[in-house]
């Protein structure tokens, strides 16, 4: 069955393309080298994995205002929402913790706290983003299986002076406003970015009205300082986010989309006018989340081109959940009151935690849940050049994580982890066209928690093998992957409104392998890039969510389970100047396949998508693009999906670019979802509920280089 559906979507793309190859010469469309960061800081070009790089100076800065909106467009990337606020990157078919975000040189580690939280991280102060589609668990250890997503930092100036930018956005749907200002300067071998980020948002509409409690408030600083000389290069970095956000009501029973009761009274929302002041919640639910990030790399150069890194970080995330339990919610969570014995002392080293010094009383108005997260990192790699045609990477990585909790509940217990990594990565020239990667590495995950305890150590590697022909390059890969069970599904054991779930962890978890394949072809041709790409991935022991019928604190009861299950499917993207000068278009199309051993679909499977995009630009000073998106019906769903049908969008932006004052001046603008269109998104955790997904906003904004 496998084999015949992957032969049925070569069938499909192939007829879908043929008008596109039979244009297409043996005169080669030239590319611009880009420069990836992994692995051997190769280009796109020479690069045997696959790798797909988005330069966010290229891209419309409304899209650049959340990470996850600038990746969105990529094929074989969905999100996964809980409304606009919340976002989660899914990598053909995986998401949560099977796709490793790598920010700021160390692994993102703030999502040890479930599925439903966003990467928490704004795309202010980045330079690029890289994402490999598949498990590259050689390089980035347990986790990977699903796919990498790389944030290149912003860099620094290259030469001396300073420079100050600001960004300023206003999007109408949601009332909701960003600054962005960022001061850069350079002098000898210092170098410095200073970067602040402020996002206010109102609560959201849909075509139905105001969706309550969706309103969304954050504050981004990031401060960096680097010394370069000629054979040495330290780069500091911080990075501090402040997130307050609303959890919309979820009631049981909405299992029908046409029944949308309990949201005529949106109009009538007070409160969130002004978010200057979000002390007064009543029994809304709300969330308040810091993420910290410190990080330390340090840049050898050891002569005959080999190079030493060594990144040093401290991530500190918390976590705390406000408003909507009666006090006799407690009286099932008396086992819980003993975590106001975990000490004062605990705390004195962290970074900017002066509030928690009295965790004494957990009086009225205080957090239900109050978790946090504390880790730290070690990560060291050696590039070895050996000649012309072999070029090595070893290297290893430590991490040691603690979670505790404070408040009235616990969702997960006290926890900590440690993890060791060991790895070897080489690539091979095997002729003026041919090249190979192989890679092997160790991992060794411990996590305990109370009297609990789990040990998960796996050897796993790589294979891969690139074929350049005169108008076109030929891609495979081999890889297989690892992942150890998280704190949530290992212990797991209390009510989460913010998925709408009371969560059951199994501490006799397994951990994940996964055994991957992925075919990829790109031919060149005139005026165009054509690229097909296949995959299929086998997991063993997939962890899931399964509901049961039992309802516990008014939510329902949800287990972890596990089982063998495939993933499969493939993306065409085509680029294509047109004989037009003022005329590009971009296309895209899409398809995953996912179902568990005994037949039952995955959770949030996106459906066939096709993505259409016009650019246009009739002068290097203004640009138009018009979107149009469409999403075939969902109709394989799991146990607790609902089937979604299908729908299409068109989104239309521009930007102008002028000078003010002797500076550069860009004014810019967007509309999503230009006709107002009521529908539901697949991958969106509120369409249970019988909330749409947002209606039209029109975005404007500027940016103004000083």
């Amino acid at each position: 069955m496998k084999i015949k559906h992957i032969i049925s979507i070569i069938a499909v793309m192939l007829f879908l393309t043929k008008p596109v190859l039979s244009q297409i010469t043996t005169d080669p469309f030239e590319l611009d080298e880009i420069v990836l960061s992994i692995p051997f800081s190769q280009t796109l070009g020479k690069s045997v994995i696959k790798v797909d790089k988005i330069n966010m100076g290229d891209i419309n800065p409304i899209l650049k205002q959340y990470i996850s909106k600038s990746i969105s467009k990529l094929p074989g990337v969905s999100l996964i929402t809980t409304g606009p606020n919340i976002v989660k990157p899914s990598v053909r078919g995986l998401s949560f913790n099977r796709v490793v975000v790598y920010n700021q040189g160390v692994r993102l580690e703030n999502q040890q706290w479930g599925e439903e939280h966003g990467i928490g991280i704004s795309s202010s102060g980045v330079e690029s983003i890289e994402i490999i589609k598949g498990p590259l668990y050689v390089l980035y250890g347990s986790d990977a299986m699903g796919g990498v997503i790389y944030v290149e930092p912003e860099k620094f100036n290259t030469s001396d002076g300073l420079a100050i930018d600001y960004t300023g956005v206003y999007n109408s749907n949601y009332n909701g406003i960003t600054n962005n200002l960022g001061i850069k300067g350079s002098s000898g071998k210092f170098s410095f970015n200073l970067r602040a980020d402020m996002i206010d948002n109102d609560n959201f509409s849909t075509p139905d009205g105001e969706v309550e409690n969706t309103w969304f408030e954050q504050n981004e600083l990031k401060a960096d300082l680097q010394y370069s000389s000629d054979k040495f290069t330290s780069e500091l970095r911080f990075s501090r986010v402040d997130s307050d956000l609303g959890i919309p009501h979820m009631d049981e029973g909405h299992d029908d989309h046409d029944d949308h009761e309990g949201h005529d009274d949106h109009d009538d929302h007070e409160g969130h006018d002004d978010h200057d002041d979000h002390d007064d919640h009543g029994d809304d639910h709300y969330q308040e989340l810091k993420h910290t990030t410190l990080t330390w790399k340090n840049t050898f150069d050891l002569g005959n081109n080999h190079v030493l890194n060594v990144t040093l970080g401290q991530q500190f995330n918390e976590r705390k959940e406000f408003g909507g339990h009666g006090e006799e919610d407690h009286d099932d969570h008396d086992d819980h009151d003993d975590h106001e014995e975990h000490g004062e002392e605990d705390h004195d080293d962290h970074m900017d935690h002066d509030d928690h010094d009295d965790h004494e009383g957990h009086e009225e108005g205080e957090a239900e849940l109050d978790m946090e997260l504390l880790t730290n990192t070690l990560d060291i790699s050696l590039t070895l050049p050996q000649s012309e045609d072999l070029n090595l990477i070893i290297g290893t990585s430590l991490l040691s994580q603690t979670n505790k909790n404070f408040g009235h509940e616990t969702l997960i217990p006290d926890a900590e982890m440690n993890d060791f990594g060991l790895y070897a990565l080489g690539q091979f020239t095997l002729s003026n066209s041919s090249d190979a990667l192989i890679g092997i590495r160790y991992d060794n995950r411990s996590i305990s928690s109370g009297s609990s305890s789990s040990d998960f150590s796996n050897f796993n590697g790589s294979l891969g093998l690139k074929k350049e022909f005169s108008n076109s390059t030929l891609r495979f890969n081999l890889s297989t992957g690892f992942r150890s069970p998280n704190l949530i599904e290992l212990y797991a054991d209390g009510s989460h409104h913010g998925s709408f779930m009371y969560k059951k962890g199994n501490p006799n978890l397994l951990a994940e392998n996964s055994f991957q394949t992925d075919l990829s072809l790109q031919v060149n041709g005139e005026n165009s890039v054509l690229s097909f790409d296949l995959f299929l991935n086998d997991i063993r022991d997939y962890i899931y969510l399964e509901p049961t019928n039992t309802i516990i604190d008014g939510l329902r009861l949800h287990n972890y389970l596990q089982q063998d299950a495939t993933l499969y499917g493939g993306e065409i993207h085509l680029n294509k100047n047109t004989s037009f000068d003022w005329l590009s278009f971009y296309s895209s199309l899409e398809y995953i396949f996912g179902e568990t051993q005994d037949g039952e679909a995955l959770p949030f499977i996106s459906p066939l998508t096709f993505n259409q995009v016009f650019n246009i630009s009739f002068s290097s000073n203004y640009s138009f693009e018009i979107d149009f998106v469409a999403k075939a019906q969902q109709n394989r769903t799991s146990l607790y999906e609902e089937i979604t049908g299908g729908y299409s969008l068109l989104n239309l932006s521009g930007s102008w670019m002028t000078s003010f004052l002797g500076n550069d001046l860009n004014i810019f603008w967007n509309i999503d979802n230009v006709f107002d269109k009521e529908y539901y998104d697949h991958l969106s955790r509120l369409k249970t509920a019988g909330i749409h997904e947002m209606g039209r906003n029109i975005s404007v904004g500027l940016k103004y280089n000083f």
